[in-house]
């Protein structure tokens, strides 16, 4: 099967590359000298650095009712990935970890677009640990979206995945899945097949070296604070039998702001649950997430589900997955929302490393669009996808 995601690691130290040893700076020292109290941790302990990653190039063509729009588009994304570690005398392992990626933030050449070759790290964090789990502080997933178990995708991702631009940046996502904000989590050892975690995010979208010390709601995005991620997951097979159980919560404080905004406002909750089963090659899953009003205006309802199903055998893998989102506007004067996708592709390994991948989703979207062509009030579509995949 070919993995949706994922890179294998070129060991510098094992003969691949040869690197030179980096060693532990002072300012490290100091940063893990309270986890290290029990043994000092000299420069004597090398770090191991790791480099890995993908590039996928994708061709698209999409026939839907948005206005003004090309029919068919080519993009690149690269994503590598860079891991530090060393190993204390006591046992302590810690380190870096961080994913380098393009189209990172706006160009001043092309007003009004994103400069695609401005590259940024949007995952970056420090780690120590042991047989007694990870503590990890920096810009990362929240434990509930890593210990997370959707419906299985193959390759490209099918309806679980969505050109933005195309379906008017609709995401197929339970609500916090993409977010990196700056955080410190504490995941757990994996026992008998089970994990755990919990993370603590001071600001939502804040990250990197952004100080969001005002108590006051300063933008659309910047709404909540003080949120918490519990997740857990298990991993386990009977007989020829695998399964997979995930789920988590998030829930946070809406910011101080107006009377006005405060009626309307309510404070942050998202929770999901998934499972897979798998057998023979098949697996067939399934995910479920619940909003309630975050992001949205309060007595509002947001809830998602998924399901797949894929098969993989040698070098092929094929999937088909349908992903559907319900809004209820509350008693607001305005119609409730069903959007869905479903889609089916597949993917070939055809050498090691090197992936073929194509995908044909159909969508329909009535939450409110902008953009659309005239006489239409929702956007449908057809979105094929073509993509050359090379992971290192």
């Amino acid at each position: 099967m070919v993995p949706r995601k994922g890179s294998f690691w070129v060991e510098y130290h094992q003969g691949v590359l040869t690197m030179k040893k980096i060693l532990l700076g002072t300012s490290a020292l100091v940063l893990f000298a309270g986890a290290a109290a029990a043994q000092q941790v000299t420069t004597k302990a090398p770090f191991t650095v790791t480099l890995g990653g993908s590039i996928r190039s994708d061709f698209i063509i999409v026939n839907d009712d948005l206005a003004n729009q090309e029919s068919r588009e080519a993009r690149i994304d690269y994503r590598l990935t860079v891991k530090a570690e060393a190993k204390a005398e006591n046992g302590l392992v810690y380190g870096f970890s961080g994913r380098l990626r393009n189209n990172q933030g706006s160009s001043g050449v092309n007003p009004g677009q994103t400069n695609q070759d401005v590259v940024g790290m949007d995952e970056k964090w420090v780690y120590m640990g042991g047989s007694w789990g990870q503590v990890q502080l920096g810009d990362a997933y929240a434990a509930d979206t890593r210990l997370a178990v959707r419906a299985p995708t193959v390759g490209i991702g099918q309806a679980d995945y969505a050109f933005g631009t195309v379906t008017g940046n609709y995401r197929w996502v339970h609500l916090n899945e993409g977010e990196v904000d700056t955080k410190i989590s504490y995941m757990s050892p994996v026992f008998a097949g089970f994990q755990a975690g919990i993370s603590y995010t001071p600001e939502m979208n804040s990250h990197g070296r952004d100080n969001a010390r005002s108590k006051f709601v300063t933008g659309a995005d910047n709404k909540y604070s003080d949120l918490i991620s519990i997740g857990a997951s298990y991993a386990g097979s009977f007989s020829d039998i695998g399964v997979k159980l995930g789920g988590g919560v998030q829930f946070g404080d809406a910011k101080d702001t107006s009377a006005t905004v405060k009626s309307t406002l309510g404070d942050y909750s998202v929770w999901h649950v998934g499972a897979q089963v798998s057998y023979a090659g098949f697996t067939v899953g399934g995910h479920y997430s619940d909003a309630s009003d975050s992001m949205r205006t309060k007595g509002d309802e947001l809830s998602h589900w998924q399901l797949g199903l894929s098969y993989a055998v040698g070098p092929w893998a094929v999937a088909a997955n349908y992903s559907r989102t319900e809004t209820d506007f509350g008693a607001r004067n305005t119609k409730d929302a069903t959007d869905y996708m479903w889609g089916v592709g597949g993917a070939y390994q055809l050498a090691p490393g090197l992936s073929l991948q194509a995908d044909v989703a159909f969508f329909e979207i009535e939450s409110p669009v902008s953009g659309l062509k005239s006489g239409q009030t929702k956007n449908d579509g057809t979105l094929f996808t073509f993509r050359t995949r090379v992971d290192f």
